[in-house]
């Protein structure tokens, strides 16, 4: 009888599982900072697009009704009511949108912006002075990143790159 002198395994040495582990450790160390700006990317043009759907809802709502319609801007969170009935009573139409509880925003009206905002029937602003600024600016800060909202006088959105 001949012997073999290789045994058969049955498994896996230790140091191919720490080459494996140790592989997987560098790949995730390398992935790590990239996942962190792809989140604060994404939460930040996440609640850009839930303040700029705050406007537009109270604007369109006042065009809508043909009523006044007012969005409050209280700290983080944006609500939009609209008078309507002859009684003149407010209904809540959109919100609340809690953009620190859901996303983790801060926003931070610049220059003096209104945080109470109302559009008449038209669906222009009515509770704004009009002096040198015609342009209205809201921050958005996720962690180090922040995005700015603008919104004109006459209540629409402006595009995605603002001027400060």
């Amino acid at each position: 009888m001949s012997t073999s002198l290789h045994r058969q395994r049955a498994g896996y040495t230790m140091i191919e599982l720490l080459l494996v582990v140790g592989t997987l450790a560098i790949v995730f160390a390398l992935a790590a900072p990239r996942m962190t700006t792809i989140r604060e990317s994404s939460s930040l043009r996440a609640g850009r697009q839930q303040l700029a759907a705050a406007f537009a809802a109270a604007r369109s709502a006042a065009l809508q009704k043909g009523k006044t319609s007012t969005l409050t801007l209280a700290g983080n969170v944006a609500t939009v009511t609209v008078r309507s009935g002859l009684a003149g009573t407010t209904v809540q139409v959109f919100g609340p949108v809690r953009l620190d509880a859901s996303l983790g925003i801060t926003l931070e009206p610049l220059n003096d912006a209104p945080t109470v905002i109302n559009y008449n029937g038209r669906g222009m602003m009515t509770n704004v002075m009009i002096e040198e600024e015609e342009v209205f600016r809201y921050r958005l800060r996720y962690g180090t990143k922040s995005d700015t909202l603008c919104i004109s006088t006459a209540g629409l959105i402006l595009s995605k790159h603002c001027t400060l």
